[in-house]
């Protein structure tokens, strides 16, 4: 098992990895998670938008998703506490939170979730759970 946070140094190294994180694999950084985690390689985007200015989108890739959350490297730096609106599976748009950031890396919380949004998730997560 891994331990620690997305985008915190944990104690499995580097050539341990390539076990830790096989696709189609369930794991989880600790015992106490509430969602199981599953590694992904596939495209992210955070639209951020203000009262009177256009909406900026920033790319990324998302490397971990979860029910309650993702862990996403990202063309641009966001900042913890930020809330943004986050696009996974280019069809699940819901508000995230930066919980944790490390370079480049993300750590999103899924806030403000909505029961469509929820099931849809949760489909996405199996269709993970059962390698398909």
């Amino acid at each position: 098992m891994v331990t620690g946070y997305i985008g915190q140094r944990s104690s499995t190294s580097l050539e341990n990895m390539s076990q830790v994180f096989t696709s189609g694999q369930e794991y989880e950084y600790s015992s106490k998670r509430r969602f199981a985690r599953f590694p992904v390689d596939r495209p992210i985007a955070v639209i951020m938008q203000w009262e009177d200015s256009p909406a900026i989108t920033i790319p990324g890739r998302c490397r971990v998703i979860s029910e309650g959350g993702a862990g996403a490297v990202m063309a641009q730096q966001l900042r913890v506490g930020e809330v943004v609106s986050v696009e996974v599976a280019g069809s699940i748009r819901l508000y995230a939170a930066v919980r944790n950031l490390h370079g480049f890396t993300h750590g999103f919380e899924f806030v403000l979730v909505r029961d469509s949004q929820r099931e849809a998730l949760q489909r996405l997560c199996r269709s993970y759970r059962t390698g398909a």
